[in-house]
């Protein structure tokens, strides 16, 4: 049996309310229709997607993961619904993949500059992604372009690290730890913490710096840098992140250095299938190159390439 269209978007719909009745009408269908149109794709795919009861329809746990797959489709499908259009635009486009870790300090900013710079001729896409969703995101995304700490392994992608970010642990000026320049583990081992979300890799990575934490001392594990950060500043816990994702914290928190030598790199990256990278997009990576230089990060020779705008350099990618 055909998979439609008008199925998948029916059942994020349904997801998305948590009502048949809700989601039928928003697509100009029948409860009847809906109903059945529902119990088809649930036959398609062998699984049962929600669990019903109480006049609601709650996912499944395979339903959440049709789920992630189907809303990044369905956001693909209104791309080539709107193919037309965007094809007699005018405008060049630059597409773009923003890890979400960096996005508000970094990236974002690099990117609203070289689009002011041709504010007359250019148009930007920004898809921001956590890592974790990268091998969903990036086909029903298509992006020229990608900044930020991407450690999974893509076979399909060229990926250049433009610099090692070292760690940092934050802490609320509330904290006494806020008067150490330098922590060891022993230092914050006692500490309630806000840790990332444990499938994400950038957890993965912190966990070494936090060996003997006990279940007891996570008070919280949060899918956002920028909201766990948040959240050291009322004093909920400590964190430990990168110092470019660091910068972003406020007067009321310090980013301690810790004495342990480990760094995550901050990448940029593009598809293999690309010939080369627009100027737009070299444009991009010179001034976050910028940017990371000039909070004392230490940039590798491809950053460096690009601090100099050397056109020798950028001509090769």
């Amino acid at each position: 049996m055909e998979m439609k269209s008008r199925a998948v978007k029916l059942f994020c719909a349904i997801a998305e309310s948590g009502s048949l009745l809700a989601a039928s009408n928003k697509l100009n269908l029948s409860s009847s229709a809906a109903s059945r149109m529902l119990s088809q794709l649930e036959d398609r795919l062998g699984v049962k997607l929600f669990e019903r009861g109480n006049k609601q329809l709650v996912l499944s746990e395979e339903g959440s993961n049709f789920y992630r797959v189907a809303h990044e489709a369905m956001k693909a499908w209104k791309v080539l619904e709107d193919y037309s259009a965007h094809r007699k635009a005018k405008r060049r486009l630059l597409r773009t993949a923003v890890m979400a870790r960096h996005c508000s300090d970094v990236t974002l900013p690099a990117i609203t500059k070289v689009l002011k710079r041709h504010e007359k001729v250019l148009k930007v896409t920004i898809d921001i992604h956590n890592s974790r969703d990268m091998y969903y995101s990036k086909y029903s995304h298509p992006f020229d372009i990608g900044f930020g700490t991407l450690l999974s392994d893509h076979d399909d992608l060229e990926k250049r690290i433009m610099a090692q970010l070292p760690m940092r642990l934050v802490v609320s000026k509330q904290n006494p730890l806020s008067a150490k320049d330098i922590v060891a583990p022993s230092d914050y081992r006692d500490e309630n913490f806000i840790l990332l979300s444990h499938d994400m890799l950038e957890r993965k990575l912190t966990d070494t710096l936090t060996p003997n934490l006990s279940e007891d001392q996570v008070v919280g594990e949060i899918s956002s840098t920028q909201v766990a950060l948040r959240m050291v500043k009322r004093n909920a816990g400590v964190h430990i992140t990168d110092l470019l994702a660091a910068i972003s914290v406020s007067d009321d928190c310090k980013a301690i250095p810790i004495d342990v030598p480990l760094t995550i790199p901050f990448s940029v990256f593009w598809p293999k299938s690309d010939k080369g990278l627009n100027e737009e997009a070299k444009e991009c990576i010179s001034e976050i190159a910028e940017s990371i230089e000039k909070v004392g990060i230490p940039l590798t020779n491809f950053g460096k390439s690009f601090l100099k705008k050397s056109a020798s350099n950028q001509a090769q990618l």
